[in-house]
């Protein structure tokens, strides 16, 4: 992808149809930056009959994500690192992020690290942007769908080792300041609309996981999002990572023998 055609948000469409879809790529935060794109985002999602969200956000088993936050079998992280460890994260925690780990000792490593992460990103909104365009594409009509269900994300998330989940953990926590600032730096890409460095940046984070986490999503998601473009012109929201690289959504969608052009956002 070169250059001139970074952009957050992109239409697709073929030659041989009237129909025009969009695709912006999101984040999962309440920021300045995060929101950055939603005056463009706001105006193409009215000009569209169906919302793709990454996922349904009706889905009645979202009901049920608690459980899937949580170890099984009753662990605590110290349980997984042991008791001396544990103190040391606690500690650690505590005084760069200002979370009370004892709170949040029976969730998986990677939600911990989830929490951490968004603690670093200052919330200026109420919702988490992708919230906000699911509720505003609801009240403004439109029909909506999602490329995952709940139950889809929630078997990813039971397939994570808890190896990586640790190794994942003991990132935040080995040198916090370096942790802080890739966190501050993404959000700053994003609202650069740095699609490809965000990539990048998410795909080395992933490390061993990007093949779950990322590429194999990808290529389902893609499917899913050109089933419903078939039929009605769609505006589809996914987390940023998953629309650049060679295994991105965008390159599935041209491979699809759609035309994919950015749209100018800043």
């Amino acid at each position: 992808m070169s250059k001139k055609k970074e952009s957050l948000l992109w239409q697709f469409r073929k030659e041989n149809e009237s129909r025009t879809h969009y695709i912006l790529g999101t984040m999962h935060v309440q920021s300045e930056e995060a929101y950055t794109p939603v005056t463009v985002a706001k105006h193409y999602m009215e000009l569209c009959h169906t919302y793709v969200g990454e996922m349904d956000l009706n889905d009645p088993e979202l009901s049920d994500i608690g459980e899937y936050f949580i170890n099984q079998d009753g662990l605590v992280l110290a349980d997984l690192i042991g008791e001396k460890k544990y103190s040391k994260y606690s500690q650690i925690i505590q005084k760069a992020f200002e979370i009370d780990l004892n709170k949040i000792t029976h969730y998986k490593p990677l939600v911990i690290s989830n929490m951490i992460a968004e603690s670093i990103i200052t919330k200026t909104y109420d919702v988490a942007l992708d919230h906000f365009l699911w509720e505003y594409a609801q009240a403004i009509g439109m029909d909506m769908k999602g490329l995952e269900s709940a139950n889809d994300q929630f078997e990813i998330m039971q397939s994570i080792p808890v190896e990586s989940q640790l190794k994942a953990l003991k990132s935040c926590v080995k040198n916090v300041n370096t942790f802080r600032s890739k966190v501050l730096k993404m959000s700053e890409l994003y609202a650069a609309g740095e699609l490809t460095e965000l990539y990048k940046s998410a795909k080395k984070s992933m490390g061993e996981l990007r093949k779950l986490m990322i590429y194999d999503r990808n290529a389902k998601m893609t499917e899913r999002l050109i089933d419903i473009a078939s039929n009605v012109a769609t505006f589809s929201a996914v987390g940023a990572a998953h629309l650049g690289g060679a295994k991105g959504m965008l390159r599935g969608l041209k491979k699809a023998g759609y035309k994919v052009n950015p749209i100018k956002i800043n």
